[in-house]
């Protein structure tokens, strides 16, 4: 049973790796297409090889950054945990596509896994008196809390001194200008969101991977491994999910090439440089939308869509306790099956 189970979890891994590529594609995407920078198959066939790149790059380099920091329990309990919090993330990231909203695939899964441990917890399946309070904090709480202040702030407080400096110079030369660092900025945020998603993807493969015997560890980690995930997830990305392109650049702020340059660069340099040295995991989602927020509002008129705006933060704060509930209630319905812990 153990390893159907993993085999279950492996192909669902795949998926959810699969429908995160397509959900976050818009991240990257969205500023450079409305403005003409990248055209839509140029730029999902760059996404596509920058998450493949981002993704090799952690299978084979930064094997390091492959953790989750998370209590789970070896053994069919561990893999059902993880089962369900698959189909909750997965359920999310296509309801929240449908709706064209930018939510966090990395609060989902964390806020379901955390809801299907304490389901666990609640049948005596899961004994583990480990704390889930700073697992909590530190995966969940601190990328829904940490990553879009900082891009709100550095956004909004760039555009000031950037205006100032091209104020002199003609719209062509600075829209030019702007379009090439637009295109710069989606490589870097299609790289960081390639190293995010692949830190997580290949932490729960490792686990399933170890629970059902295979012998693979982190450290004698296959190279087809990285390979398949990258696949997966740029497979997602050539989807496309430009319902959630059109939020981002049309429903959420009034932007300008050059503001959307600076939301571009912001978002790019966080992801690109947190997947290197962030021990947090961030999420793609809320940066950019964060960063497009931040260089949108710091105009004198009145940019921002109050009523898109309400809606984008209400999924966020939805996300965490939606996926939590829904996961510990699909662990419930499961649990007669699974055999009680040895005492």
């Amino acid at each position: 049973m153990t390893e159907l189970l993993a085999a279950t979890g492996i192909v669902l891994t795949l998926v959810f790796t699969v429908v995160n590529g397509f959900h976050d594609a818009s991240n990257a995407v969205a500023l450079p297409v409305r403005f003409n920078a990248l055209t839509p198959r140029v730029a999902l066939w760059t996404g596509a090889v920058f998450n493949m790149v981002g993704a090799l790059l952690v299978g084979l380099v930064l094997k390091r950054m492959i953790t989750f920091e998370i209590p789970l329990p070896l053994g069919d309990v561990g893999i059902t945990v993880l089962l369900c919090a698959l189909l909750t993330a997965i359920g999310w990231d296509l309801l929240t596509w449908w709706w064209r909203m930018p939510a966090s695939s990395t609060a989902a899964i964390g806020g379901a896994v955390v809801g299907a441990l304490l389901g666990a917890r609640a049948v005596g399946l899961y004994r583990d008196h480990v704390a889930l309070g700073p697992y909590f904090s530190w995966n969940v709480l601190a990328p829904l809390l940490v990553s879009p202040v900082i891009a709100f702030a550095a956004a909004f407080l760039l555009v000031i001194p950037l205006v100032h400096l091209v104020q002199h110079e003609t719209p062509g030369r600075v829209n030019f200008r702007a379009g090439v660092v637009q295109a710069t900025g989606a490589v870097a945020i299609h790289f960081g969101h390639g190293i995010q998603h692949a830190r997580r993807t290949l932490w729960i493969l490792l686990v399933l991977m170890i629970t059902a015997g295979s012998g693979i560890s982190r450290e004698s980690m296959p190279v087809w491994l990285p390979v398949l995930v990258g696949l997966c997830l740029a497979f997602g990305t050539l989807l496309g999910g430009w319902r959630i392109s059109y939020t981002l650049a049309s429903r959420v702020v009034t932007l300008d090439p050059l503001r959307g340059a600076i939301a571009q660069t912001v978002s790019g340099a966080l992801l690109f440089l947190g997947g290197f040295f962030s021990p947090v995991p961030l999420s793609s989602s809320q940066t950019s939308t964060a960063a497009i927020l931040g260089a949108g509002s710091a105009q004198r008129f009145r940019t921002v869509y109050h009523a898109t705006l309400l809606r984008v933060i209400g999924t966020w704060l939805l996300t965490v306790p939606v996926c939590g509930v829904v996961s510990g209630v699909l662990f419930l319905a499961v649990s007669p099956l699974l055999p009680a812990p040895a005492a």
